[in-house]
């Protein structure tokens, strides 16, 4: 389960945005506030469901382990995380939006590719930004 903290529900915000406006995008779809700001929302409430049900950063730190010492690690343990969080979200998201008698898993294939980079390109900007906020606070990173 997360630590909770503003620092982890703006994240879990920027992702949410960040992800389903780029799936909305990415399905041609025109970004109208009455579809936009509810799938949003869905896609934030799934984030934090999976926080509240799944370890995602236990399970990162244990799989990146082996690079412990290493500078790489973050940034294997963000796309970890990523991994875990972008696949949920993006198979939820298609769930939702995927008219009855559709394929889910075709219209989830058909971005989850870029998603997955869109969410690790985003992860990876915020926490490089908290990372040297921190280090010009004085905070830990």
């Amino acid at each position: 389960m997360a630590d909770w903290n503003i620092r982890t529900i703006v994240q879990d915000i920027v992702l949410a945005i960040v992800i389903n406006t780029s799936a909305t995008l990415l399905a041609g779809a025109p970004i109208l506030f009455a579809s936009w700001y509810p799938l949003t929302c869905a896609a934030f409430g799934t984030n934090v469901l999976i926080q509240l049900l799944v370890p995602v950063s236990a399970i990162a730190a244990v799989l990146t382990r082996p690079l412990d010492a290493r500078a790489c690690r973050p940034y294997v343990s963000i796309f970890l995380e990523n991994l875990m969080f972008v696949t949920c979200i993006s198979l939820t998201m298609a769930f939702i939006q995927t008219p009855s008698g559709g394929s889910v898993i075709s219209a989830w294939w058909a971005t989850y590719i870029p998603l997955m980079l869109i969410g690790y390109v985003t992860s990876v900007l915020m926490f490089t930004a908290l990372r040297a906020r921190d280090k010009r606070h004085g905070g830990a990173a």
